[in-house]
């Protein structure tokens, strides 16, 4: 029957090139968020090219913007922590579909896929505080504050590892749309700059802002004052963030190529 549908319609045009865009959102998951999905989830974009080998796999290759944040008061952490970042994202991805699918297509118009790849994202997290000197609440960059007393800042530019699942529908001939959730490894403990021990801050000067970061409570309260080397965050793992998106894709012009289905069927029909 199907071979009967695909030599009735034709040789079906198998796009390879797409340009597309995602709308959706970002959360993370580390120290300050243990176990909450979507928790904080702001907003996230991205833009994306998509070269289509053959119905079944694709290469992807895009730039996504997201933020995430956290606050320990949210989970009852006695740490008053709290951070803030931008992520910016370049990632190549590889698609795999369950089905047979393209952009137009009559045969599989509707198909789950999976994605795994590789990106780099480049954060740079902020706390909140309540500037002494004003009264105002403000976003600080922590970096560069060595808020555990680190001899040099960690880096900005992160090696992340994306896998995630997600359905892709042929609307008409040159448009499809999509959903897809995706998880992120990021190799490194320093998303949320929480990831080992409390700093030293008896030499740090009363107004240096380090004091605040590095251990609110104690700097509220002297008698809550972490020492010195205890634990601070989960030394050793690694934090995580997400990108949850609806994704519009367009084919573009150009050239078309036989639907590999049809191909064999019509190779077959030569025997």
């Amino acid at each position: 029957m199907t071979g009967f549908w695909l030599l009735a319609v034709g040789p079906a045009p198998a796009q390879r090139s797409e340009l597309g865009f995602g709308v959706g959102g970002s959360f993370y998951m580390g120290e300050i968020n243990p176990k909450r999905v979507f928790y904080k989830t702001r907003f996230a974009g991205s833009l994306f090219y998509r070269y289509n080998f053959d119905t079944r796999m694709a290469l992807r290759a895009g730039a996504s913007y997201g933020q995430i944040m956290a606050f320990d008061e949210d989970f009852g952490n006695p740490r008053g922590l709290n951070f803030k970042s931008d992520l910016w994202e370049v990632s190549a991805l590889l698609e795999v579909n369950f089905l047979n699918f393209f952009t137009g297509s009559h045969q599989h118009r509707i198909t789950p896929y999976l994605t795994f790849g590789a990106a780099m994202a480049v954060t740079d997290p902020e706390g909140r505080w309540t500037n002494p000197h004003t009264g105002s609440v403000e976003w600080v960059p922590l970096r560069p504050l060595r808020t555990e007393g680190q001899e040099e800042a960690y880096s900005r530019f992160q090696f992340v590892v994306p896998m995630g699942l997600g359905v892709k529908f042929s609307v008409c001939r040159f448009m499809s749309i999509g959903v897809e959730w995706t998880m992120r490894l990021a190799f490194t403990d320093y998303l949320d700059d929480v990831g080992g021990t409390y700093a030293n801050t008896e030499d740090w000067d009363e107004d240096d802002p380090r004091r605040y970061f590095a251990d609110p409570e104690g700097f509220k309260d002297p008698e809550r004052r972490h020492l010195p080397g205890s634990r601070r965050g989960d030394a050793g793992t690694y934090d995580w963030y997400s990108f949850a998106m609806f994704t519009v894709s367009f084919r573009l012009p150009g050239k078309d190529v036989p639907c590999p289905a049809y191909d064999g069927l019509q190779k077959k029909k030569k025997r």
